[in-house]
């Protein structure tokens, strides 16, 4: 039976049951604590990032390095998203700052690739929200910060409960309704430098068995680059500007009292407007300076999610989920190098996606008591179906927003994506202080592509981007089945202190891009298959005596098979896999091994000396990884976008109910934008991307009981610094990240 008529079945069965709602609290609650929020110690500050607990709903944790980052205004710039402040207590994020938006955030661990987040399995309130789990994993939706209750993230050790990546889960957790009134309100008006306003409003209430919660967010700018002048009159063009909104209405009922139901949909949109990477000398100049004002790029996203809790007895807990993604992703514009002048007339490529995605999980816990313990066993079921069509071509002149075909297609693809996968994890306990925890993950993945294809004439000609030569068909499937396991071990050392480790397998698939061919230049060889590898960590976390926490840990990632790109002349006997024109082949080349340690502490002053209303703390987060190719052309180099050093540091201070102020500083060592670690290019693609340093302050004064007034300033000393060369979009050529960025407003909650 194929996937699609097995997901339409189990959204039948899965409107029966239900899923989502509160994580319960089952059998004994010495073996079953459940924690739904991070720990406040009563009268001190609140804890802004704690380690998850073992078990919570049908989720098994123990023995992981797993974490809670709470979402505070007060620690960070959530009117813009600022994913440098939000992740700044978790150790070793690795943040692309292509733009000031922050619509797309892009983000990594342990020496793997930012890129829109691909090597996470990223979902909201569990539900996928990437545009293909597996073909293309990319996610350019980011929930509106404002709209979160908190992150959770997981590193590769979320493989077997979560699916295959090798970074792991990163789970953004929306807000729900508050419990003790029928409305509450919140609402913030931000506004800042370079056009920038956000607003953020929601209402939410509990009557009853019913809760409902809808927040609604809208945010604009005209970006920190600057206009571009034209060379044709002197009047200027806006290169950087940009506008977002989205809605999330939320809906919860109980059913009796083992029963929740929660239907929830998030719709967002955004267009922004991308103003093209810079080479060197130009960014040497002046890194404000903008080349593209015709380049933009929209997208809109829509994550249905109904979800049903039940509770069978006093030991089981049943969560079944059912989701899906609307997704359309636009774009149009240059994709010449910097050093080519727009005159106003240059031709633009247009690329569209659409992706029509739906699938089910459904997980269960049972609480097997062994001896005098319960030990919770996990077992779940996911199937899903993902459809995505693709088409290139060439767009209308102009300087609008245009996604019109104006000549023949040189892509007209669609691929789709049908997966089944099943999973067990086990915590066995032992003793109350020590258990172990095994697990399986069965895949099964089906991959097909059609359509046709052909060469586009050069970016830099007169009729760039039309067809060059015949037009080329194709149609292919690749199957792949293949088993994950994995195992960790908890011990409790102190009541407040637990040691841990874990080793898991993991996989990459690969994507569309690599699988099928859609470039008449590169052969794809028939034996490609995903990128396999596993993951470890070996740890100590935990409190002591709530005045610090931390988390200190050592890591090691193999990551085989992966994919690349051999030209003709490395190729020596094996020009036999490539098909007539081609002079590349795409194969699994070689491996890399990434190792290293986390470490994470911060230190409470007020629950250490009798400072009264004063609560200040200090916290370091940060990692030291050795990431390097070890076999492939490329052995012996350090894998790209993979520094040794992330560390960031900081300080908050509260002041009883009436002021909390943040600084942090965020610390990135260099590293290389490609494999062949390229020290540096005059186009600005390749090159070294060098160290920097940069400070974010953050303030909220309380002036009534609802009333609440803050500022933020990113970028505190106005560091000139980029994160990302770009090859293609956004780019190509290095892409500048902001420089010092004000924003201030007021936000009330009722």
């Amino acid at each position: 039976m194929r996937i699609g008529s097995l997901v339409v079945g189990c959204v039948a069965v899965a409107s029966v049951m239900y899923a989502g709602g509160e994580r319960a609290r089952l059998g004994r609650s010495d073996t079953l604590e459940v924690v739904k929020k991070p720990v406040v110690v009563e009268g001190s500050a609140p804890t802004v990032r704690v380690a998850m607990p073992s078990v919570e709903g049908t989720l098994i944790v123990a023995s992981k390095k797993a974490e809670i980052v709470r979402l505070l205004p007060s620690d960070a710039n959530l009117s813009l998203n600022n994913t440098r402040q939000a992740l700044g207590r978790v150790a070793g994020v690795m943040v692309w700052e292509n733009d000031g938006t922050g619509v797309q955030a892009g983000v990594a661990v342990r020496g793997l690739s930012p890129n829109r987040s691909w090597e996470f399995n990223t979902r909201m309130d569990g539900a996928d929200i990437a545009a293909d789990i597996a073909g293309y994993p990319e996610a350019y939706f980011t929930p509106a910060f404002e709209s979160l209750e908190r992150i959770e993230i997981i590193r590769g050790a979320a493989s077997l409960q979560y699916g295959p990546q090798f970074g792991g889960l990163l789970n953004y957790v929306t807000k729900s309704a508050p419990s003790d009134r029928t409305l509450g309100v919140e609402s913030s008006q931000i506004g800042g430098q370079n056009g920038f306003y956000s607003t953020y409003t929601a209402l939410g209430g509990t009557s009853d068995r019913l809760s409902y919660y809808v927040g609604v967010n809208y945010r604009r700018g005209d970006g920190w680059r600057r206009p571009v002048v034209l060379r044709s009159d002197g009047s200027q063009r806006e290169s950087d500007a940009f506008w977002q909104y989205s809605v999330m209405p939320k809906l919860r009922y109980r059913i009796g009292d083992r029963t929740t139901i929660a239907a929830e949909a998030t719709l967002m949109q955004y267009r922004l407007q991308q103003p093209g990477g810079l080479d060197s000398a130009q960014y040497a100049a002046d890194s404000r300076q903008a080349m593209r004002y015709r380049d933009w790029f929209g997208v809109r996203w829509l994550v249905p999610t109904l979800s049903i809790q039940h509770q069978l007895g006093d030991r089981a807990l049943l969560d079944a989920k059912v989701f899906g993604v609307v997704g359309d992703r636009e774009s149009i514009g240059l994709t010449t190098s910097p050093t080519i002048a727009d005159t106003g007339s240059n031709p633009r490529r247009v690329n569209t996606d659409n992706y029509r995605n739906a699938g089910i999980e459904l997980r269960t816990r049972y609480d097997v008591g062994i001896g005098t313990m319960y030990s919770p066993l996990a077992v779940g079921v996911r199937l899903y179906r993902g459809s995505t069509l693709r088409k290139q071509g060439r767009g209308p002149d102009g300087d609008g927003f245009s996604t019109e075909f104006v000549r023949p297609l040189t892509r007209d693809l669609e691929f789709v994506t049908e997966n089944v996968a099943a999973f067990a994890e086990w915590n066995i306990r032992l003793a109350p202080t020590l258990s172990v925890t095994p697990g399986v993950r069965i895949e099964w993945l089906q991959m097909e592509g059609r359509g046709t294809y052909s060469r586009e004439k050069s970016a830099s000609s007169a009729d760039a981007f039309d067809t060059l030569g015949s037009v080329q068909r194709f149609e292919k499937t690749a199957v792949e089945r293949l088993p994950l396991v994995g195992i960790g071990v908890q011990w409790r050392v102190f009541e407040t202190v637990e040691a841990y480790a874990n080793a898991h397998q993991s996989w990459r698939p690969a994507q569309f891009s690599e699988l099928f061919p859609s470039d008449p230049s590169v052969a794809v060889d028939p034996a490609l298959h995903s990128s396999r590898g596993a993951s470890s960590d070996v740890g100590v976390r935990g409190t002591i005596g709530d005045v610090l926490s931390f988390d200190v840990s050592g890591f090691y990632l193999f990551y085989g098979d992966r994919i690349g790109t051999v030209a003709r002349a490395a190729l020596g006997g094996d020009t036999v896999l490539l098909t007539p024109g081609a002079s590349q082949l795409r194969r699994n080349l070689g491996t890399s091994e990434h190792r290293g340690a986390e470490f994470y502490a911060e230190l409470f002053g007020d629950r250490l000396f009798s400072l009264g209303e004063h609560r200040p703390s200090l916290f370091l987060a940060g990692s030291y990884t050795d990431a390097r190719y070890t076999g492939g052309p490329t052995a012996g180099k350090r894998v790209e976008y993979a520094p040794e050093w992330i560390v960031r540091a900081g300080m908050r201070y509260q002041w009883g109910q009436m002021l909390t102020l943040s600084l942090q500083s965020s610390y990135t060592s260099e590293c290389y934008a490609d494999a062949s670690n390229t020290a540096s290019s005059a186009n600005g693609v390749v090159g070294i991307v060098p160290s920097y340093v940069v400070w974010d302050f953050s303030a909220q004064v309380r002036l009534t009981e609802w009333l609440f007034a803050e500022l933020s300033v990113n970028n505190l000393f106005d560091r000139r610094y980029f994160t990302r060369r770009a090859g293609g979009y956004p780019g190509p050529g290095i892409i500048p990240a902001d420089g010092r960025i004000v924003a201030g407003g007021l936000r009330f909650l009722l």
